[in-house]
């Protein structure tokens, strides 16, 4: 029988709450699923393969006093304050079901009268409007499963810091982020940050059929409460090895390496938006074989990504080897790429 765990942090530091995430990751058994709740003061957070320097405004966040954030998953660009609310599902293969986890948003919702629907490739809508963007993770059979919830995100704020590709809004038929995007308290003032969270939980365990969590995890306030509940958390075992297990995750989410990434300037570009993101490949030579290669992307592959970045490097600059490395990169990825790969490879013939 599957095991439900529940954690929430009361931190709103964005580095210690994906430090916390990865931990769950990283120690998440066969038969649990993990529901995390989490939220984060003025932070942007973009998908692992993306430049940083085209996805938001850098210096309003430095005159607000915000922060920059890099997560492991892929997808685009999002703003944080503590008008939203994060969630997280994480389970192996055997326990995580995408549709049911969506079904605990959707049924969060109905509480509130309000009838989301799942719309495209990772939103939840209520009447066209876009309230949550998910992204995914997967590694070593481990799934993860995040988004946002806008219940009363400061919206002038986000459209002001977040520099989004025209060409996205146009495919989604509108003009501007704010026309895009809804808070839920603009729908029912019945809304707040504390009585979703408790729509979430009830949602939870009553979509897999249970009364309560069966462990329950808080972190990030005065005390850490690890392993309350029916019974103690396995992977909790060792408060000393969870504890420094959470500082490393910290210093790696909050140095700048990660955050920034390198941003050389490229001898060869080429860039495209497809219905599953968009892509821009940079790469530089030596020998005529590729000696650099960056791929920034809002795809939601960032294993395929980030493989085909590693399998160009030394590869011939010709068609023949690129397409090979992209097949390669293909082998690697535990995602179903056979679109992005063919859609990618039709961009190189394009640009060569």
């Amino acid at each position: 029988m599957t095991r439900l765990i529940y954690a929430q942090s009361y931190s709103h530091d964005p580095y210690f709450n994906l430090s916390v995430e990865k931990y769950l990751f990283d120690n998440v058994k066969e038969d649990e699923i993990i529901f995390y709740l989490w939220q984060n003061e003025r932070t942007v957070v973009i998908g692992r393969n993306q430049n940083i320097y085209a996805e938001c405004n850098l210096p309003m966040i430095e005159q607000l006093n915000g922060k920059i954030a890099r997560r492991l998953s892929g997808g685009g660009a999002v703003f944080h304050d503590l008008g939203n609310l994060n969630f997280t599902f994480i389970a192996r293969d055997g326990c995580y079901d995408v549709e049911k986890q969506l079904d605990v948003i959707v049924k969060a919702l109905d509480q509130f009268g309000l009838p989301a629907q799942v719309s495209g490739r990772n939103d939840i809508t209520i009447l066209g409007r876009k309230f949550s963007g998910n992204a995914f993770l997967k590694a070593n059979g481990v799934n993860c499963h995040h988004g946002t919830i806008m219940i009363n995100v400061d919206s002038l704020l986000l459209e002001s810091i977040l520099s989004v590709d025209p060409a996205k809004l146009e495919s989604k038929g509108v003009s501007s982020v704010s026309s895009r995007v809804a808070n839920l308290n603009e729908m029912t003032g019945d809304i707040n940050v504390d009585n979703m969270i408790v729509a979430l939980k009830d949602a939870f365990v009553h979509e897999y059929g249970k009364e309560d969590f069966d462990t329950t995890l808080e972190v990030g306030g005065k005390s850490m409460v690890v392993g309350t509940g029916q019974s103690i958390w396995g992977a909790s075992g060792s408060m000393l090895k969870m504890l420094q297990a959470l500082s490393d995750n910290q210093k790696f989410f909050s140095s700048e390496e990660w955050i920034y990434d390198k941003n050389p300037s490229f001898t060869w570009t080429a860039e495209k938006r497809f219905d599953w993101g968009n892509i821009e490949i940079c790469l530089d030579f030596e020998n005529n074989k590729v000696s650099t290669a960056k791929i920034y992307s809002d795809s939601l592959y960032p294993n395929f990504i980030s493989a085909l970045e590693e399998t160009l490097i030394g590869t011939p600059f010709n068609i023949e080897s690129l397409e090979k490395a992209v097949n390669m990169a293909a082998k690697q990825s535990d995602e179903d790429v056979t679109t992005c790969c063919r859609e990618i490879k039709s961009l190189l013939h394009e640009k060569m």
